[in-house]
């Protein structure tokens, strides 16, 4: 080769390297296309599948909202239902309760009124067993301020008195194991009771 041809072939060469180089960068931008479009293709793919996924919880969380709307319209009305039945057994209970303490309220007036006879049949008995004397008169005189004379069942004696107040009864001792006390101290006595 003479050096007249080396400019030339020179030229040669950086043409077919210059070709070789654009071959090499069209041959890269055609892979990064490939890539790029592969790429844009998946995630297509990717983006549908996930809207479609998406669309499915959306009908799942649909569903079950529905459910749970239906299930508390029907709670409401169940526990609608239940109170309705509860306060049903509960009047039951109180008519029977008030049903049995009306009748126990019968039974315990006509338990008084037998005995408030029983009391005056014994009252009338007293009063007949007694002679027609001082002694009837003092006994009226004694109950009309709330005074019962209580006798010894055995030996027939007055040994104590009940004697009846606004606020309660007591029963208090007029004769003591070996004598009666005085009669003005046991008047005193009964008086300070009675007032």
């Amino acid at each position: 080769m003479s050096t007249e041809e080396l400019p030339e072939n020179r030229n040669v060469i950086l043409s077919v390297t210059a070709t070789l180089q654009h071959s090499e960068d069209a041959r890269i931008c055609g892979d990064v296309s490939r890539r790029l479009e592969q790429a844009r293709v998946e995630r297509r793919g990717e983006a549908d599948r996930a809207q479609e996924a998406l669309q499915q919880l959306s009908r799942r969380l649909q569903g079950a909202q529905e459910r749970v709307e239906a299930s508390k319209a029907q709670r409401e009305l169940k526990s609608h239902a239940e109170t309705m039945r509860d306060l049903a057994g509960e009047r039951q209970a109180t008519e029977a309760g008030i049903g049995s303490l009306e009748a126990r309220r019968a039974a315990l007036e006509a338990d008084i009124a037998a005995l408030e006879a029983r009391l005056g049949a014994l009252d009338e008995n007293v009063e007949q067993q007694m002679a027609p004397d001082e002694s009837v008169l003092r006994l009226q005189i004694l109950r009309g301020l709330g005074v019962e004379p209580l006798a010894n069942a055995q030996t027939g004696l007055v040994e104590k008195a009940r004697v009846w107040t606004a606020a309660s009864a007591c029963v208090v001792a007029v004769r003591g194991p070996d004598q009666p006390p005085p009669a003005h101290q046991l008047a005193a006595q009964l008086w300070d009771l009675c007032s």
